[in-house]
């Protein structure tokens, strides 16, 4: 068996450390973060929880139409606007994770075997090659992970997965020029969002506001709290996120939380048409790669002489038209995860 590193435990890679894991390889997933999920995130506070991240995402193909099935059979997502243990589904297929989106990503992180050693607040640096190269063939036969503090990891991989966003990847993948360079061509979006509480209802909103100026201040507000089994907090009558456009968020990427919040729930009032008093309870985050507005249409990237490789919502663009839907982020990642996996089982020897 092999034993593989995956850099990054989002959705894209949860899913292919699931498939090697499952196919016999040995598999160490990494996580910079204190937990899993990615984009797939949901902050807790005193006034609620709140997806601040991928507010829900649709299945599109038949393979991840089957497998959001199947979560949903596990109890880990929900269909909006039906009942859980609804049984039709039609494509696209809309849901989110239950009873948060972050939910998701923990409960994939908790089905995984043993086989899995997953490691958090574990932030990689760079990628080196093992001092056991075999410099008679040229080929690569192992690898060693630097971490964010200076220190090298003592385990020799041999294969690496990077699953982390576009930019972030490119700086991972030097020792293969092709799969950085793909990188660095492939931009995020940033996005602002802004999670804020009311102590009543917002007059006038109903439970989600899309925006189709991209050159306005706010892209959606959804109100978090009306989700399935969302619970009641006291002193607390509604929830809601607010995502900025791409186009705002880039042109305040380095702004202060709290001007981002003014300005934010200012366009919310706006959008109402009433006057919104201050929320009672605040707070922003940046999503410094929120979105990808044109990914690669290739399903993965892999390198099998380095064993290399690279996936998530960067890739699995695919072709579109108007009988192919858009393919959201999550299940780019999803797809794309499960792609590579494949293709690494193919080349890699289990013993």
């Amino acid at each position: 068996m092999s034993h593989i590193a995956v850099v990054g435990a989002g959705i894209a890679g949860l899913t292919v450390a699931d498939e090697l894991q499952s196919a016999g390889h040995v598999v160490s997933l990494l996580e910079k973060s204190q937990g899993p999920g990615g984009r797939c995130a949901t902050r807790r506070s005193a006034a609620g929880p709140f997806d601040h991240g991928a507010p829900s995402f649709t299945a599109t193909t038949a393979a991840f139409r089957a497998q959001v099935t199947a979560w949903r059979d596990a109890g880990w997502v929900a269909v909006e606007g039906g009942r859980r243990e609804s049984t039709g589904f039609e494509a696209p297929l809309r849901a989110c994770g239950f009873p948060s989106m972050n939910t998701l990503a923990q409960q994939i992180a908790r089905s995984l075997s043993s086989g899995v050693d997953m490691r958090t607040d574990t932030p990689v640096a760079s990628i080196e090659p093992s001092d056991h190269d075999a410099a008679d063939t040229g080929a690569q036969t192992g690898w060693r992970l630097r971490l964010l503090d200076g220190r090298l990891d003592t385990t020799r991989f041999d294969a690496v997965v990077v699953a982390v966003p576009a930019e972030q990847a490119a700086v991972l993948l030097g020792s293969d020029s092709a799969l950085a360079e793909a990188m660095r061509q492939t931009c995020s979006d940033p996005c602002w969002t802004v999670m804020a509480a009311w102590p009543n209802q917002l007059p006038t909103l109903q439970g989600e506001y899309r925006s189709t100026d991209p050159l306005g201040v706010l892209s959606l507000a959804r109100r978090d709290d009306a989700r399935i089994d969302r619970g009641n907090v006291p002193g607390i009558g509604s929830r809601w996120v607010l995502h900025a456009t791409p186009y705002w968020s880039a042109d305040h990427l380095d702004a202060a939380a709290a001007d981002v919040i003014a300005d934010l729930v200012g366009a919310l009032a706006t959008q109402s048409g009433v006057d919104i008093a201050a929320p009672v309870h605040a707070a922003a985050h940046r999503w410094r790669y929120g979105q990808v507005p044109k990914p690669r249409p290739e399903p993965c990237g892999w390198n099998a002489m380095l064993r290399l490789g690279s996936c998530g919502d960067a890739w699995h663009g695919g072709a579109r038209g108007a009988d192919r839907p858009r393919v959201d982020g999550v299940e780019r990642a999803w797809l794309s995860g499960r792609a590579l996996a494949r293709e690494m089982i193919r080349s890699l020897p289990r013993d």
